[in-house]
């Protein structure tokens, strides 16, 4: 043992001979193990292995059998609510043109009179002559208590008459409100035998404008049975 020999050399050296207790006790010692010493410190880690070899591809498997989708398929859902309304999108481009077809001729604009004068009697000077058999009124813009259209459609009118005189007779077209303004003037004179005058003009009415004839202090108009005055009028075309 490493000990022994320091305190005891061996016999040779110092001749154990001599000294018989020191060599016994040398051999003695020599035979017996030594106390197991304490756990060294963990050694550092080692340095990472060098990769391995890359591993052969596995084999390909056949595709397994597809799933049935309508036997896992749920019961319809509840509606959602409606959502928020979207922008306005653009303008869109102008679409191709119709073809003409005619009109309605029922929604286009209608006014239009006549009326006869049934009174004996002569009319009254500067005042309306009342035609007071209505013929026709259409829309009823014709007011024959008064002797007045009133114009309810703006636009361009026609206005005539044809009535029966005995004597000189003066009348004029009046157009307005309330004493309205003299458009034209119309006379005939003939002494003590009948006669039938005619007039007639083309106006520009506007709303609630009206026409009427009245005769001037020659107002020799009659209105007999066979010799009939009418007073008439009806829209061209209306004010665009």
């Amino acid at each position: 043992c490493t000990w022994c020999s320091v305190l005891f050399p061996p016999c040779g050296v110092h001749k154990c001979a001599r000294q018989p207790a020191s060599a016994t006790l040398c051999r003695t010692y020599g035979t017996i193990p030594g106390i197991p010493g304490l756990p060294g410190q963990p050694g550092s880690d080692g340095k990472d292995g060098e990769n391995g070899p890359k591993g052969e591809q596995g084999k390909e498997e056949a595709a397994g059998p597809s799933g049935h989708s309508e036997e896992w398929r749920g019961d319809r859902g509840v509606p959602g609510a409606p959502g928020q309304p979207g922008k306005v999108g653009p303008i869109g481009i102008p679409g191709i043109m119709g073809l003409p077809e005619p009109g309605d001729y029922k929604v286009t604009f209608k006014s239009g009179f006549s009326a006869a004068r049934s009174i004996s009697s002569f009319p009254r000077r500067e005042q309306p002559i009342r035609f007071d058999r209505i013929l026709t009124n259409e829309q009823e813009h014709y007011e024959n208590r008064y002797g007045r259209f009133t114009c309810r459609v703006p636009g361009t009118y026609y206005f005539t008459y044809h009535v029966t005189s005995r004597g000189n007779l003066c009348l004029n077209i009046k157009k307005g409100q309330g004493r309205g303004e003299r458009v034209v003037t119309f006379c005939d004179y003939v002494h003590n035998s009948f006669q039938v005058t005619t007039g007639g003009v083309v106006l520009k009415m506007a709303m609630n404008e009206s026409v009427w004839l009245e005769p001037t202090e020659k107002n020799s108009l009659v209105g007999l049975e066979g010799s009939d005055s009418i007073f008439s009028g009806f829209l061209i075309f209306p004010e665009a």
